[in-house]
């Protein structure tokens, strides 16, 4: 009788397992980088991959060289690859940070397609992790730079482009540890900024009013931090990962400014990178990351163990799926999840494909949903 109830439970189980997404992997570089982005470089209407020190052009991923990075302590110093026009002159720039070089800058993109491209600074006197763009002002578009400062007396601030310059909006004095994200935590239609520690209520005017402090939870050593409702009770939650250790995890938000943490998975470490995804219009939605190569040249936790990329799919209780669903995109081969993972449906075919970077190399995963379908 117990062997049949296990075999029912089993099938149970098997039956409401969502089913995978197949992707191929395409090989860009195997030389090393830390970043990986989409843009349409130059103006033919095709989405290009940008990394390090090379754009490489679609659709057959020509390699261009368009600036020079320090190769130091086996990095490359760059850790953020932010695609905009920042001074609107119709071509794409890239803004980047770097840990090492302790810079924050722009790199504009030249008329002539041969030149190497010149470096505005942004900010030069702190470590920089990582980078995002987010939308502060609350305009609909994700144009202002977030950094995740280095140092706890570097000031917790983000960056407007304006007039082919950037402008720097004090919101604390301090910064808040290893993480940053930005969302809507009160529901009150404006971005909030996120850090380990707890997070920043955004004021009616992101760039003069005062943002207040809410020290809801004590944490460190995080990525990126996201915000989304992810049990469905109205109150937005926080979902982020151990950037440096093991551990996925989300922070559930209770009245009265209580979070709960919850873990998602903490079978694999590094996990630097989360990128909220959604495969194709009103599809699956989830979370996009992968094991960082030797993000401290292995003195991390688990950081020796095999490379993988993941996708953990949300809980959807209205359609049976109480719990996340972990998806193997990619194990034990040379393809981890890098700093910086992008996404964009760069062959145009209605389904979301992403590219990852590392110290391991530069992979793009095509997402084969949409081409199975035409078959």
């Amino acid at each position: 009788m117990r062997r049949f109830l296990l075999l029912l439970s089993f099938i149970a189980f098997a039956g409401s397992r969502p089913t995978e997404i197949a992707f191929e992997k395409h090989t860009i570089d195997l030389g090393a980088s830390e970043t990986a982005a989409f843009a349409d470089i130059n103006g033919d209407g095709k989405l290009d991959i940008v990394s390090g020190e090379y754009w490489y052009e679609a659709p057959h991923w020509t390699k261009h060289k368009f600036r020079e990075l320090n190769f130091t302590e086996n990095y490359i110093d760059n850790f953020a690859d932010l695609m905009m026009d920042v001074n609107h002159d119709g071509r794409i720039d890239v803004v980047s940070c770097s840990w090492f070089g302790k810079h924050l800058r722009w790199f504009e993109h030249p008329a002539d397609p041969n030149a190497l491209w010149k470096e505005h600074p942004i900010e030069t006197a702190y470590h920089v992790e990582f980078a995002f763009l987010v939308d502060i002002d609350n305009d609909g578009k994700a144009q202002e730079v977030l950094p995740e400062f280095g140092d706890t007396e570097a000031p917790l601030a983000w960056y407007e482009a304006k007039d082919g310059a950037f402008v720097k909006h004090i919101v604390s004095n301090k910064s808040y540890g290893h993480g940053i994200g930005a969302g809507d935590v009160n529901g009150d239609g404006r971005t909030d900024i996120i850090t380990p520690k707890g997070w920043f209520e955004a004021p009616a005017d992101p760039r003069k009013g005062e943002w207040k402090f809410h020290p809801d939870f004590n944490l460190d050593g995080l990525g990126f931090m996201h915000v989304i409702d992810v049990n469905g009770d109205g109150l937005p939650d926080i979902v982020t990962s151990k950037a440096h250790d093991y551990g996925i995890f989300w922070l559930e938000q209770r009245p009265g400014g209580k979070w709960i943490e919850h873990k998602i998975d903490d079978s694999w470490s590094q996990a630097h990178a989360v990128v909220p995804v959604q495969w194709e219009p009103g599809g699956r939605k989830g979370f996009l990351t992968g094991k960082r190569y030797m993000a401290h040249n292995g003195h991390d936790p688990g950081e020796r163990e095999p490379l993988g990329v993941y996708w953990y799919e949300m809980p959807d209780p209205a359609h049976g799926q109480p719990e996340w669903v972990k998806h193997v995109i990619d194990y034990s081969t040379r393809t981890g999840g890098g700093i910086q993972i992008a996404t964009a449906d760069y062959d145009n075919d209605g389904d979301l494909d992403f590219v990852v970077g590392g110290k391991s190399g530069l992979f793009l995963f095509e997402n084969l949903t949409k081409t199975k379908a035409r078959k």
